[in-house]
């Protein structure tokens, strides 16, 4: 959809429901820049990009979350994101031979988590629960998703997503109308101004929202600073195209991450952004499927019907 509300393109159940999960990260993050901790604690461009990410549990990004942490004077422990290995097999191989166990550190979500815990420092709210509904950093968040989403974010039916903080349920066509808004800079400018800091940190750290062989990286660097893009679980993604005015939402009914991949590669080159996906390597725009001895025996595409 572009900023003005005009439908470009749509197909399935645009008012399919679902929850964004980790496909919200540049909203939930907002309320870091608008606090003023960014530049009270004078965090880069790294630091704002692993608090909209999910990331792979890479030695860089567990470095840069476990200093922040000592910048606050926390630890591991004040993270309720809780434990999980990292995002790719690769990484977790790596953990295994070395015989080190995975941490709040490790979780994907690690750095938003800290980042809300500097949102909480920075306001002088409390850092225990806030991860709760009722804490005032998860009511601040619902604020501003009432004013990019134009709906009633208090009234919201919500989960507990896989890292703890509340999931709300929304239409596939709100999120893709409020993410072509925040990208536009239809609000105030403080907001505007927090959206485009966020954005632009993204596009400059790209290894910190994703990490190694990750398809959000690949493509906030494919897109050059014009794209802003990010998976969320059980087939979500988000992304918004600012100096077009265009905001996208896209659910993968059965939640696989091979299908959201190729749908929203597909997407953008309906969009118009082939030369996007040209910068894509091969084996990422048209990823082929090979046999065990690396012979090409399929490939995944994306089957337009009517």
């Amino acid at each position: 959809m572009n900023a003005d509300g005009a439908e470009l393109v749509a197909f399935g159940e645009k008012k399919r429901e679902t929850f964004p999960r980790s496909a919200a990260k540049w909203i939930q993050a907002l309320e870091l820049v608008l606090s003023g901790a960014v530049d009270a604690l004078e965090l880069t461009d790294d630091h704002l990009a692993i608090a909209c990410a999910s990331h792979n549990g890479e030695p860089e990004h567990v470095a840069i979350v476990h200093a922040w942490l000592g910048q606050l004077g926390l630890t591991t422990e004040d993270l309720e994101c809780g434990v999980s290995l990292p995002f790719t097999e690769p990484v977790r191989l790596q953990m295994s031979h070395d015989h080190s166990p995975a941490t709040n550190l490790h979780h994907c979500c690690s750095g938003k988590h800290v980042a809300m815990l500097t949102v909480c420092k920075q306001r002088g709210w409390l850092t225990d629960g806030y991860t709760d509904y009722a804490h005032p950093l998860q009511a601040r968040i619902r604020q501003h998703m009432t004013t990019i989403f134009g709906i009633d974010a208090d009234s919201l039916d919500y989960a507990t997503d896989g890292c703890s903080v509340p999931t709300y349920l929304l239409p596939l066509d709100v999120m893709a109308l409020g993410f072509a808004k925040l990208g536009a800079g239809h609000f105030s400018t403080e907001l505007n101004h927090a959206a485009t800091r966020l954005r632009h940190a993204q596009t400059r750290s790209p290894f910190m929202v994703a990490g190694s062989e990750r398809l959000d990286s690949q493509l906030l660097e494919a897109g050059q600073g014009r794209l802003q893009v990010k998976m969320g679980a059980e087939g979500v993604y988000l992304g918004a195209i600012p100096d077009r005015n265009i905001g996208f939402a896209l659910k993968c009914e059965d939640g696989s991450l091979r299908g959201q991949e190729a749908l929203v590669i597909e997407l953008l080159r309906t969009i118009g952004e082939e030369d996007l996906i040209n910068r894509l390597p091969n084996s990422v725009s048209r990823p082929i499927i090979r046999s065990a001895r690396g012979l090409p025996v399929g490939q995944v595409v994306v089957r337009k019907t009517t």
